[in-house]
């Protein structure tokens, strides 16, 4: 009986699987790609592309592979046109195309060697997945490169679209005769062709790779060329570009990662050469395409570039080199394991940058963005383990967030400090040994570590890889008798969260307040459940503690009873930037957990920023009291009533121009100080003065106005000036001053940002049907980001019904980019218990939006409650 029902129960499984696979739906699930992985192997591409300026391309794709079972087979191709199919040296005239796949019948299909045979013609996109075509304004050069991560290599040709499916790409383009063809290999001829303005470029095959970082580059595209040892290395922008480019910079940071990178892997770099593409309106910092990274002309500045910018140029170079071999030559197997990819890269670009490059403060930085961002979207309600579950290629995209980037990067550096550096590099060179040219898994990576470390790693798994959410921990230190007392109390907040083991450091600190000095010692702790308790010898008993000193840990420190008094004293004295910054972040965090006021964390911010001396730290302070975006002492000024904004306000920008007058001239603060003058411009006397500037009647000695900053400060003008006139004659001036792309982007931003509902109605419009608009998805997210600043809310609000009415009406089919950027610029942030109500209403009726979508949303429904919390903390300071 048990025998007859499990093969009815298989039988009806395999029913209603075949029943789901037959209804078509785009975006490619986890069960059918393992329905396809157990059918097909061994698999090669040979493409021949034609490539034009045209509005579309052509091309021809044979495809031979090995069937292992006989059944039918998906075949993606999203919204081109099919010329022609041959299958097995027979012609398909009868097949199914719906939704982005091709059903290929089982009865054309041979146990062993099939070849398939299409001729297509595809629509270059304008959302910047697929093959994305780029026009530029400034000498009217066309631009082509491709993007293809998660699922958007078959929005290009016919294939399968999956990164288990790894195969080799044999490559011949035809392109316009001064055009550049970049891709995966070295090109082995350009010859001509019967039209003498064009050429034929021919690409040898390719190792065995993912669809997804496979790539095709091309047009008259300026370039360098270095070489590191016996690789080629070549640096590409648009020529209208190439001025501002600093080619040293760039061949200096990837000579820097392959040194080191050759060295740590133990598997010299694994590809021919290493090409560096900058791409215009790229929705990404850059992407790991084996050989040919692209990255997005944010990288290149219209001005000299900072100290930060620099280490944040060298940190995206390092981070798609290190997927060369994290992701490109090893690969996960499925979307599930996107860590192993980008968890990886994350951790090894600011290991590379520590070891072998200028920026020894790359820790600092670690700890500023990718923690915090971990941090942060680990305390969302959307969050999700590291080793996350991915049902389909929709969800995949949702992964790309900072719990995958973040707090996997993060963890791994707390394994690092568990069980040491020689034990995780062995590790990691065996896997990649192993696992080379195919894909791997979860286990397949635990169990590498576990070898050669002897640390339980199924346990580590369970608890920091494959469970939800952060620990959060409250310390309580008593000192006598040359011992320290701590107790560690854990918290596990959230559902499916859990107490975990930890490893820390401890820092005592202690004063010397007659010669305004401190002293400092650390001691590694490991704490874990409920409750764990440690002593320490000490000569002195400290006056201050901090937890976490060194950042190892992964875990939200809850202060109670702060001596505010003695934090102060810290933050002036000690000379330890990473230390500081800890402090500094816990101190905000006390905001926005609504323990203390954006008024008082100010008065202690604006004293102490008048005395610091580290420019990452002041940069910092500045970007939580006068940015215009967030959560700021700027942005809570618009809970109050006008007359104590204007005075808070203005009182801010009294403070920078203070400032401004004492820095040194032409430094990274001077910058920084005068983007926190622009954004904290709102009162009339502070627009005023931005006009002043701008008509050269007021300036700061050693600043540069460049055309970017000038940009900046019209924006700010545009969205705050009712009369149009004035600034509509300086946006006027600037387009034709500024006709590059970044110039027509940026007058359409302060087009946008004017404080007039006829002109938020036309864009609205605009923004609600992108496929009908000229613009390209790259434009209109940078005027849905400039629609509603956070003094337009008034505005706003008469705008919410189309809102909800336009996420509904999306597809899932839809650009999953264009989705997440119209509902994250879009979605109401009003801070009151009214928008929360509508929020959750529309969310709970609609549980079939977009994924990236739904996930906006139910995150804006977390972010308004801790709002009106922090809100709610400022009443009494709202009644003065």
């Amino acid at each position: 009986m048990k025998q007859i029902f499990s093969i009815f129960t298989l039988g009806s499984l395999l029913f209603l699987l075949h029943c789901k696979f037959n209804q078509p739906n785009y975006h490619l699930t986890l069960q059918e790609a393992e329905y396809r992985y157990e059918t097909i192997e061994n698999i090669k591409y040979s493409l021949e592309i034609n490539l034009s300026p045209k509005d579309s391309f052509t091309g021809k794709v044979n495809i031979q592979f090995v069937v292992k079972k006989i059944r039918d087979l998906r075949l993606d191709y999203f919204q081109g046109e099919i010329k022609s199919m041959v299958l097995n040296g027979e012609a398909l005239s009868d097949f199914e195309y719906k939704k982005g796949q091709i059903q290929l019948p089982s009865n054309r299909l041979m146990i062993g060697n099939n070849t398939l045979s299409v001729s297509f013609e595809t629509p270059f996109a304008k959302t910047g997945n697929g093959l994305h075509k780029f026009l530029d304004p400034d000498d009217k050069e066309t631009y082509i490169y491709s993007q293809f991560e998660a699922f958007h290599a078959n929005k290009m040709f016919p294939c399968f679209d999956q990164p288990d499916l790894k195969a080799t790409f044999q490559l011949q383009v035809t392109a316009p005769k001064n055009w550049k063809v970049i891709s995966t290999t070295l090109p082995t001829s350009q010859t001509k062709t019967e039209n003498p303005e064009e050429v034929l470029h021919q690409f040898p095959e390719s190792k065995k790779i993912s669809t997804y970082v496979f790539s095709l580059h091309a047009g008259p595209f300026q370039f360098w060329e270095d070489k590191f040892e016996s690789i080629p290395l070549r640096l590409f922008v648009r020529k209208s570009l190439a001025k501002y480019v600093e080619p040293k910079d760039w061949f200096t940071f990837t000579k820097e990662g392959f040194a080191f990178f050759n060295s740590y892997f133990g598997i010299p770099y694994p590809f021919e050469k290493y090409d560096q593409v900058i791409v215009p309106e790229f929705n990404f910092g850059a992407m790991e395409n084996v050989a040919a990274v692209t990255f997005s002309e944010r990288f290149v500045s219209r001005s000299q570039m900072t100290r930060s910018q620099r280490e944040n140029l060298s940190d995206v170079i390092l981070h798609e080199m290190a997927h060369m071999w994290f992701g490109d030559l090893v690969t996960m197997k499925w979307w599930n394991g996107l860590w192993l990819n980008e968890s990886f890269a994350t951790y090894m670009a600011s290991l590379a940058q520590a070891k072998n490059s200028e920026f020894q403060e790359t820790w600092i930085s670690f700890f500023e963005k990718m923690k915090q961002w971990a941090y942060e979207e680990d305390g969302y309600s959307t969050n999700h383990p590291v080793e996350a579950k991915v049902n389909d290629t929709e969800e995949a995209f949702t992964q790309f967030d900072g719990i995958t980037y973040g707090k996997g990067a993060s963890v791994i550096k707390q394994l690092v400090f568990f069980i040491g550096e020689e034990s995780f590099q062995k590790g990691v060179q065996n896997y990649l040994r192993k696992y080379s040219y195919s894909n791997s898994t979860l286990l397949d990576f635990l169990k590498e570590l576990e070898f050669v470390s002897g640390f339980s790693m199924k346990k580590w798994s369970k608890d920091w890889l494959e469970t939800k959410g952060t620990n959060q921990i409250e310390l309580t230190t008593v000192c006598a008798d040359h011992h320290l007392y701590g107790k560690i109390v854990q918290a596990a907040p959230g559902p499916e969260n859990k107490l975990r083991d930890h490893k820390t450091i401890l820092g005592l600190y202690f004063f010397d307040k007659t010669n305004k000095q401190v002293s400092y010692e650390q001691f590694p702790v490991v704490y874990s459940g409920r409750s764990s308790e440690a002593i320490l010898e000490v000569k002195f008993c400290p006056d201050y503690v901090l937890f976490n000193a060194e950042d190892h840990d992964f875990v939200i420190w809850k202060w109670t009873d702060v001596n505010k008094q003695n934090l102060e004293f810290v933050l002036e004295f000690d000379k330890d930037p990473m230390r500081k910054l800890i402090l500094w972040t816990d101190y905000f965090r006390q905001v926005s957990l609504a323990n203390i006021t954006f008024d008082e964390f100010k008065d202690s911010a604006i004293r102490l920023y008048q005395i610091e001396t580290d420019t990452k730290i002041k940069r910092w302070i500045l970007s939580k009291l006068a940015s215009d975006n967030g959560y700021t002492y700027l942005t809570s000024r618009f809970w109050f009533p006008e007359s104590k904004r204007n005075a808070d306000l203005d009182s801010l920008q009294n403070f920078i121009l203070e400032e401004l007058k004492k820095v040194k001239a032409g430094s990274d603060e001077q910058r920084y100080l005068y983007l926190s003058l622009i954004d904290s411009t709102y009162t009339e006397g502070s627009q005023k003065r931005l006009y002043d500037i701008l008509e050269n009647k007021l300036s700061f000695s050693g600043l540069k106005l460049d055309q970017d900053l000038r940009w900046n400060m019209i924006i700010k003008l545009s969205s705050l000036e009712k009369d149009r006139n004035k600034i509509q004659s300086i946006i006027d001036r600037e387009k034709k001053l500024d006709p590059s792309s970044r110039g027509v982007n940026s007058s359409l931003a302060a087009e946008a940002s004017e404080p007039n509902p006829e002109v938020k109605q036309k864009w609205i419009q605009v923004l609600l049907n992108p496929k009908t608009s000229n613009h390209s998805s790259s434009t209109l997210r940078v005027v849905s980001y400039s629609l509603f600043p956070e003094y337009q809310k008034n505005i706003q609000l008469q705008f919410l019904d189309q809102y909800f009415d336009a996420l509904d009406k999306f597809q899932h089919t839809d650009d999953e980019n264009y989705l997440d950027a119209f509902a994250k610029s879009l979605t109401p942030d009003f801070c009151t218990d009214e928008t929360l109500l509508i929020l959750k209403k529309f969310t709970n009726n609609h549980p079939k939006l977009p994924a990236p979508v739904k996930k906006t949303l139910l995150k804006q429904i977390d972010s308004e409650k801790k709002c009106i919390q922090m809100k709610y903390k400022h009443k009494e300071l709202m009644t003065q």
